[in-house]
């Protein structure tokens, strides 16, 4: 159990240190980036819609 208990402390404190060496975004960084992710997002959603409402359409001028 001894043995057990020194790799759990062992792994923890290697990811604290670990951590510590990322190189965080800043906050700026973190806004821009999540604006382009919701934009990009929200035009895939848009050119899906548009390409199902398509062949909908299509399909259903065919039957």
């Amino acid at each position: 159990m001894k043995k057990y208990l020194d790799k759990v402390v062992r792994y923890y404190h290697d990811v604290v240190n670990e951590m510590k060496k990322v190189a965080w975004p800043s906050p700026e960084d973190t806004r821009d980036l999540t604006v382009v992710v919701l934009t990009v997002s929200g035009l895939l959603a848009l050119f899906t819609f548009v390409v199902d409402w398509v062949i909908n359409s299509f399909i259903g001028k065919l039957l």
